[in-house]
């Protein structure tokens, strides 16, 4: 898998498909694996960029600390390096759905519509709290003293039927290196990206998981009340969607982000087939 060097930092990428450009933004604790499922059911419309976050999968490990603004810097960097875009699609997976606003409010004019799945765009005081213990207890024991707990309410025993796909996930997210982990726990407190959200002018999709535990349909539909041209629904999923329901996931993001790619759409075709 090719990686950009992006000054003292490498980030682990894929490109696959053809069509209009779409960046998929994974979950704090996953990577680009993580859209292991719903890829499949994304290439045969667009042209996806994939990758692991700063400190996540094949990516620089490297610790320092990190806000979700940082995150957005590195995918523009990204971006830049590839020659992906730079006009785009953007899907981003709850606290990567942090990322992808952060991406859009740097500049609106590269970004053609928005999905935010499960999105962690606001954290409360008691959830600062919670992910701060979390992180220490990363650091200090390492991911298998977490987890458990973190998977009860992201990946809940009723989400289970597959137990290949929940293992392989389980794997995953005990591969994290401790620290980076921790650092992206820290950006996720930090973040204030939802002050955002009343001034994003381009289409919305925001999609709630009926069986989110973190981040349940009446959060995620408050959040969308925020966003000028937002459209709301709801699927069968829990919080980690392209792990748990590709399928409905892909049965609400392709339809919108095929409507919404306009002038994109002939750009990269012609530019990419």
């Amino acid at each position: 898998m090719p990686q950009a060097s992006l000054g003292p930092i490498s980030l682990n990428y894929e490109i696959s498909g053809h069509g209009p450009d779409l960046i998929l933004i994974h979950e704090l604790g996953g990577a680009l694996d993580s859209f292991d499922g719903l890829l499949p059911l994304l290439i045969p419309h667009f042209r996806v960029l994939r990758y692991d976050q700063r400190g996540a999968g094949g990516s620089s490990r490297k610790p320092a600390a990190l806000s979700i603004e940082d995150h957005a810097a590195d995918l523009a960097e990204l971006v830049a390096a590839t020659g992906f875009g730079p006009r785009c699609l953007l899907a981003g997976v709850a606290a990567g759905a942090a990322i992808a606003v952060a991406y859009a409010a740097r500049d609106e004019a590269v970004v053609e519509a928005l999905a935010l799945c499960a999105p962690a765009l606001s954290v409360p005081p008691e959830r600062k709290a919670y992910l701060d213990r979390r992180a220490r207890l990363a650091r200090c024991k390492g991911m298998a003293a977490i987890v458990e707990a973190s998977l009860d309410r992201s990946y809940p025993e009723e989400l289970r039927a597959d137990r290949a796909a929940f293992e392989a996930y389980r794997e995953r997210f005990l591969a994290n290196d401790p620290e980076s982990y921790a650092m992206a726990n820290a950006a996720l407190a930090g973040t204030r990206v939802a002050e955002c959200l009343p001034s994003l002018t381009m289409p919305c999709l925001v999609l709630a998981g009926r069986h989110d535990l973190l981040r349940p349909p009446a959060e995620v539909e408050a959040t969308a009340g925020a966003i000028p041209h937002a459209r709301f629904a709801t699927i069968e999923s829990g919080h980690l969607m392209p792990v748990q329901a590709a399928q409905a996931m892909a049965a609400q993001i392709v339809p919108f982000l095929m409507r919404h790619a306009g002038s994109l759409k002939s750009v990269s075709e012609s530019a990419h087939v």
